[in-house]
């Protein structure tokens, strides 16, 4: 068995890659390191995904590479766009980047071309990698349109015969917004019920500030009346999801770049979301184009979509996106592999 050294920034990085990493720990040693000190207990009830996790070492010469000896890994994985300068440039082990996507620079174009292959989301993210000079770049897909089967868990959300609108990965500027359209929803369906996750759960106080005008509780105060729950768990917000009747993915009213389309979708939901899409396009056009995404601007047009969709007036299709998901993980596989 070899040695594999996987490096994820927080949870969502890392559930992006549960599906990878269920596959090769059947082979392989996994090492795990992440960067945010936030992911640190989720992360460590994940023990089916790896065999060691620990925090990545300051990013300095010397630490990176005492770490390296230590683990004694044949390859170094990343996702996304951790470019820790020292990590990348002193390691001597193979590096991999994976779910990779390309935004321009100069460090971008310096750092990218250390990676011994590139695994990209999209073909257009490829050509860029490819015009930098970098040694091996593949196009297999968006690692998140591949997400893992439902697994039944108790989340102590009682579905009533209220109708449910979450609203997940939220960030300042966007809970504004929703407030609005929220109060405005509210007049039409006084038994809607908002379930909202931001991004960031410290923020959840905050947040429950900005719907005090509610009947507002947090999802770890257990109360059984509520109109707006504020979700101040981690790694719950997929099966939440699963409750919706309509969703609605944060990161897209404000210049974020949005975050995973697809998770409400798997559960065949209706999903909205704003126009701030760099990270996510390909989800979007997938969506749109498929009558099962839908773009909104601002709070008039989530009121006007919501009581659409909600009064049947608009009719939009769910979709089955596991159709693609099993070439792109074998894509994965397979490149990762021949790196070995």
């Amino acid at each position: 068995m070899k040695t594999l050294w996987f490096h994820v920034a927080s949870v969502g990085e890392f559930n992006t890659l549960k599906p990878i990493l269920k596959e090769l720990i059947k082979e392989h040693i996994i090492v795990l390191t992440y960067f945010s000190p936030r992911a640190k207990n989720y992360l460590s009830q994940q023990t089916q995904y790896y065999h060691t996790l620990e925090r990545l070492p300051l990013d300095t010469p010397f630490t990176v590479r005492f770490f390296e000896k230590r683990i004694s890994a044949q390859v170094l994985l990343i996702m996304e766009r951790e470019f820790w300068p020292f990590l990348i440039y002193f390691t001597k082990t193979k590096k991999v980047l994976l779910n990779a996507y390309a935004k321009g620079g100069i460090y971008e174009r310096f750092i990218s071309k250390k990676f011994d292959l590139i695994i990209t989301k999209t073909q257009k993210d490829k050509e860029k990698f490819e015009s930098y000079g970098c040694k091996q770049v593949v196009n297999c897909g968006n690692l998140k349109f591949i997400l893992e089967d439902l697994q039944e868990k108790h989340l102590d959300i009682q579905k009533s015969r209220s109708k449910f609108f979450v609203a997940g990965s939220t960030h300042r500027g966007e809970e504004e917004i929703l407030l609005e359209a929220f109060v405005e929803l509210k007049k039409l369906f006084p038994d809607l019920k908002l379930l909202i996750a931001p991004r960031h759960i410290s923020r959840a106080n905050e947040v429950m500030q900005k719907f005090k005008g509610f009947k507002c509780a947090l999802k770890t105060s257990n109360k059984e009346e509520w109109d707006v729950l504020v979700i101040d768990t981690l790694g719950e917000l997929f099966e939440i999801y699963s409750f919706a009747d309509v969703a609605f993915v944060g990161g897209t009213l404000v210049n974020v770049g949005g975050h995973n389309l697809l998770e409400p979708a798997y559960h065949r939901k209706p999903v909205l979301f704003g126009p701030f899409l760099e990270k996510v396009k390909d989800m979007a056009d997938y969506l749109i184009e498929r009558n099962a995404g839908f773009l909104v601007r601002n709070s008039k047009d989530i009121v006007r979509v919501v009581e659409n969709i909600l009064t049947g007036k608009r009719l939009w299709n769910p979709v089955d996106i596991k159709a693609n998901a099993e070439r792109i993980k074998s894509c994965y596989l397979r490149n990762i592999r021949n790196m070995l």
